[in-house]
Formats: C-alpha cells, sequence, structure tokens
C-alpha cells in the first residue's frame, strides 16, 4: 500500500521508498524507512495533503506520496478499507457537522459494525454512506 492511499488520521510505517528523482528530497525531511507518518488533513480536492512526521507537519503531493510504501501502524483502520467481518467504532476524524450526521445514523464510539460484501451494517440494518465518511470512521476488529 503507498501512502497516497492512506485516509486521513491514520498512522502507518514507512516500509520503503521507490527510487525516484525525489527520494533523497524525501529522506532529507525526514520519510525514513521504519518511521511512524500520520496522515493529518488533505486538501479540499484531496491534492496536496498534510503529513505529521517526528512531529513536524509537511505537505505533499500525492504523487511524490505514491512512491512511499507503507503499512498501518496497528489494527485500528478506516471503515473505507474494513474487509468482511465485525468490528468496534474507536473513534471519528471529523468535525462537528461529521459527529452530528453519523450520531444521527446511530453510529456512536463503542458501537458494533458487521462489514459484509463491502456493505455495512448496524444492528442489522444496512446503511448507506460515501467514501469520504467511510474514511472518517476509525473501527478495530474484533
Amino acid at each position: 500500500m503507498t501512502l497516497d492511499k492512506i485516509p486521513e488520521c491514520v498512522k502507518v510505517k514507512i516500509v520503503s521508498i521507490k527510487d525516484s528523482k525525489i527520494k533523497n528530497r524525501l529522506l532529507g525531511l525526514g520519510l525514513i524507512p521504519e518511521s511512524i507518518i500520520e496522515v493529518v488533513r488533505a486538501s479540499p480536492m484531496g491534492d496536496p495533503r498534510m503529513y505529521r512526521v517526528f512531529n513536524k507537519l509537511i505537505s505533499m503531493r500525492n504523487s511524490e506520496a505514491s512512491t512511499i510504501e507503507v503499512e498501518l501502524l496497528d489494527d485500528l483502520i478506516p471503515l473505507s478499507l474494513a474487509n468482511d467481518g465485525e468490528y468496534e467504532v474507536v473513534k471519528f476524524c471529523g468535525g462537528r457537522r461529521f459527529l452530528y450526521k453519523v450520531s444521527r445514523l446511530g453510529i456512536l464510539q463503542g458501537k458494533i459494525i458487521q462489514v459484509k460484501n463491502g456493505e455495512i451494517f448496524l444492528d442489522n440494518s444496512k446503511i448507506h454512506l460515501g467514501e469520504g465518511m467511510k474514511n472518517k470512521i476509525i473501527l478495530r476488529r474484533i
């Protein structure tokens, strides 16, 4: 998985950086293998995005981030990357309006969500969510 595919609020570990013209510049920014990087925020159109590395913020285009191979750091994943199974809602990565929308749908911290064939079920009721909302709901596999 490459860094440009990781949604906001997710921490990952850098595995490697592909050979390219910008590899040395990325290494100079502190993007070295085994370091932890967090996707902090994306611009309204999704490119560029802001990342936190060693407690400093950097901005990078998606074309540059696509040269960085990463792996998920812990068992927390966004709903958009969840495979079939049961998950607990751990946290949300959104503002007040987002929290209001998901609470109206019944999605709260500690709730159990089931994913079956790419569809989302909460209390045996099917829920329709867009990709943007799925990226902001962070889950833990049960």
